[in-house]
């Protein structure tokens, strides 16, 4: 840590102190941004522009990530702050490696959630955990490391249905060419025609994004001779000006709708819907009864030794009676089915994740 800047990480600490409880709960770079939110107030009082300036280059948060935070762990025992996690998707809640989808790329995704009404493609991991719950309304989310892989695009292209990809970048050069690299020809990929066309849609962050939310902006590296930039992870700044519980959510919500898209699995056949959830029932049902019956078999006939092979002369055991029992259960489960449609998930959506106040500052 730079002994130039002692008086800027002596308020960095102070700041810490007050809102570990808060920044524990957050991601490492959502809290860099939170940070430098109630930073900008201080200048000319706590600390100079000089600091402020620094603060915001990548050494400032490097010096934050590792050294002012180990430190404030090993001296305060404060709870560091979630560091990204590997490359993931998200589908229907719940969690899957993203090496899953890769490894079977050439299965045309007919494996993925039959409901789903396309993808959110995330620019940085760490943001595809806050959109986890869209994943619930039809939007499975798949996120990666930097520009989208070759095999990330062959599987999207490939994939049958044609369903649209949303991409949600950064506001910098690299957040656009992601958004290119699905979208359209690459000079390094235009011989594999990977390019997905219409069916690519922005969701990232503009420059009159970042000006209507008074986004922080941070200088880009030196080969973009020090272009202003936002990272997805500077909406966190809402949080706290807001009291937006997860901007990245709500934000992507906002542009959804903006866009004219639903917030809702696909709907299917009743009918096939109905054969889906009796199967589960019904199998998860028997299940433990199964299980149960095995083991109070065994304790009252208990094996001993050691063999290779146990042969049964039996294959199969069907039990009389109990097709006419499972027939008597199904159907009244179907007697207590709860139809839901695609409004019911878009309006649930709606009034789970909007904000309108962020709605009225995106509206065009």
């Amino acid at each position: 840590m730079t002994k130039r800047y002692t008086k800027l990480w002596s308020v960095v600490k102070d700041i810490i102190k007050e809102r570990h409880k808060l920044f524990e709960k957050e991601y490492i770079r959502d809290v860099y941004y939170m940070i430098g939110d109630i930073l900008g107030p201080l200048i000319g009082n706590k600390i100079t522009q000089e600091d402020y300036d620094w603060y915001g280059t990548r050494q400032g948060y490097a010096t934050l990530r590792d050294d002012v935070w180990p430190l404030m762990e090993q001296k305060h025992g404060f709870k560091r702050p979630k560091a990204w996690p590997v490359g993931l998707m998200f589908e229907q809640g719940s969690e899957r490696p993203l090496s899953e989808l890769l490894e079977n790329a050439d299965l045309g995704l007919d494996y993925i959630w039959d409901q789903a009404r396309g993808f959110i493609f995330v620019e940085k991991r760490g943001e595809a955990v806050k959109l986890r719950e869209l994943s619930k309304y039809g939007w499975t989310v798949c996120a990666g490391t930097g520009y989208p892989e070759r095999l990330m695009r062959k599987l999207l292209k490939e994939e049958r249905k044609e369903r649209p990809v949303l991409v949600l970048h950064d506001w910098d050069e690299d957040g656009k060419g992601i958004y290119k690299a699905l979208g359209f020809k690459t000079r390094r990929t235009k011989h594999l025609d990977l390019a997905m066309g219409d069916r690519v849609a922005d969701l990232g962050l503009t420059k009159d994004v970042v000006e209507r939310l008074k986004l922080p902006t941070r200088p880009s590296p030196p080969k973009y001779k020090g272009k202003p930039r936002v990272e997805i992870s500077g909406l966190a700044v809402l949080k706290m000006r807001m009291e937006i519980e997860n901007p990245t959510l709500a934000y992507v919500v906002a542009a959804i709708l903006a866009k004219g898209l639903k917030l809702s699995p696909i709907e299917l056949s009743k009918k096939d819907l109905a054969e889906k959830h009796m199967r589960w029932l019904l199998t998860e049902g028997l299940s433990p009864v199964i299980n149960s019956a095995i083991e109070w078999t065994l304790k009252q006939r208990p094996l001993e030794g050691v063999a290779v092979e146990a042969v049964l002369t039996e294959t199969m055991y069907t039990v009389p009676g109990l097709r006419e029992k499972l027939i008597e259960v199904s159907m009244q489960f179907l007697d207590k089915i709860d139809w839901r449609n695609e409004d019911y998930y878009h309006e649930e959506a709606i009034e789970r994740f909007t904000d309108k106040r962020l709605i009225e500052l995106l509206k065009d």
